[in-house]
């Protein structure tokens, strides 16, 4: 990396082997770029709704359907589209719709090695997959929210839709209420007071107190559970992945099909995640 013109230079060989491209600011493109700021940041906005939206998928969209769902012009989706071309963020296929490109493989793999919980993790959710032969998650939590950053698949054919990446509410999923049980009392607190305790399904805890009772008795036994609250005939079980200072940097959960995991499987199952969990929090220097 050099400087040249009040820039920063890639050199090529550092870049060798992605196709992610740099681009290249001089001093008089930074002052037109903060004459522009305030129409920067909309045009980001606009086009990580975009992204967001096709991630959601799972398949190739249209310009149309995606200008309908984020409430955009078809001519800014398209301009969004033919930028977010040019760097393999998206691909174009012969019939003109959209799909996710390769470069949000480069990204994420970047934010994986950054975080490092994935790949510390690995080898603990293979041994908890090999027992319980169902879903296995690891959940990461950062700057108050929690999201999926591996997944183990079932081998059954019944398992559960979850994508790596996507959010989670932590009021409503096992590895979410691990992670709120080991949070610390004004953060519990501040999270409780400004969200919305919406029904995800019938059976959904709703009510602030009884979450709170359910939360001290989850921390206490050291792992969770939520029968079909968060997704209609699915059950699941987490625990709370912890640091050197015992604050809940991620949580590890297994999910199956309702009709397979009784009461008496959930509780067995609650104590080898515990134990999974542990034996990473371990890792990360945890000696509670």
């Amino acid at each position: 990396m050099e400087k040249m013109n009040g820039a920063l230079v890639q050199d090529p060989a550092e870049t060798e082997g992605n196709d992610v491209g740099v681009r290249i600011f001089s001093d008089d493109d930074t002052e037109g770029v903060q004459r522009e700021s305030g129409a920067s940041i909309r045009v980001l906005d606009r086009a990580v709704s975009v992204l967001g939206f096709m991630a959601e998928q799972k398949r190739q969209v249209g310009i149309t359907e995606i200008a309908e769902a984020t409430h955009l012009s078809k001519a800014t989706v398209h301009r969004i589209l033919s930028t977010l071309r040019d760097y393999s963020v998206v691909l174009k296929d012969e019939s003109g719709r959209y799909q996710m490109g390769p470069s949000v493989l480069y990204w994420a793999d970047a934010y994986r090695k950054h975080s490092g919980l994935a790949e510390l993790a690995r080898p603990y959710l293979h041994t908890l997959w090999e027992s319980a032969r169902e879903t296995v998650h690891l959940f990461v939590y950062e700057a108050g929210e929690a999201y999926y950053i591996d997944k183990l698949d079932s081998p059954h054919p019944v398992g559960m839709r979850s994508r790596i990446g996507a959010r989670r509410d932590l009021y409503s999923t096992s590895g979410g209420r691990a992670i709120l049980s080991f949070l610390p009392e004004a953060e519990l607190k501040a999270y409780l007071d400004k969200t919305e305790l919406r029904p995800r399904t019938k059976r959904t805890i709703t009510d602030r107190k009884i979450l709170e009772e359910f939360l001290a008795a989850c921390r206490k036994r050291g792992f969770c559970e939520e029968v079909e609250e968060n997704e209609e005939g699915i059950r699941c079980v987490g625990a709370a992945v912890l640091d050197l200072r015992g604050y809940p940097v991620g949580a590890v959960s297994v999910s199956a099909p309702a009709y397979r995991f009784d009461d008496k499987a959930s509780l067995a199952m609650g104590e080898r995640i515990r134990e999974t969990a542990s034996a990473i929090s371990r890792e990360l220097g945890y000696r509670g």
